[in-house]
């Protein structure tokens, strides 16, 4: 008579486990990829439409905001601010007399969005690593591009 099989070899089960793993081990990074970059284009169309509402207001008042105070935006996640400087998502927003700038508090880049940049001209998006050699030296290579007018570890958004 035969006995009737009614579980899984140790072997089986370890085939599996390896698979399942090996698929994990190369999908993960892209998953936190895919998130970054996501994270990164919400911190940019919030930045563009900040940015909008500030030409807006430099027209009417002759004068670069420095708050979001008196904006015509508004985010309603956003932090109370300290002085030029507001948290919103991952990401702190800094107002200046040449510029506003995005800059993600745990890495090493900043997307800035110049008024008159000293060698582009106006209304220029670059993306600033800051210190080059970092965990997301990355992203600002995929969405910018060199230009020979810019500093070092600094690229042009193009769009």
């Amino acid at each position: 008579m035969l006995k009737k099989k009614l579980g899984f070899t140790l072997m089986e089960l370890l085939a599996v486990v390896l698979i399942i793993s090996m698929l994990t081990s190369i999908a993960l990074p892209k998953y936190q990829r895919t998130i970054e970059r996501a994270a990164s284009t919400e911190a940019l169309v919030n930045l563009r439409s900040l940015f909008e509402s500030a030409k807006r207001f430099r027209a009417a008042n002759s004068s670069a905001p420095q708050r979001l105070r008196g904006l015509d935006v508004s985010f309603f996640d956003a932090s109370t601010q300290e002085g030029n400087n507001f948290a919103l998502g991952k990401y702190d927003y800094t107002f200046s007399p040449t510029s506003i700038s995005a800059c993600r508090r745990t890495g090493n880049y900043c997307f800035v969005m110049y008024y008159n940049h000293p060698s582009l001209g106006r209304d220029t998006l670059t993306c600033l690593l800051s210190p080059a050699g970092g965990k997301y030296d990355w992203l600002c290579e995929a969405l910018g591009e060199e230009d020979a007018s810019l500093g070092a570890n600094e690229f042009i958004i193009r769009g």
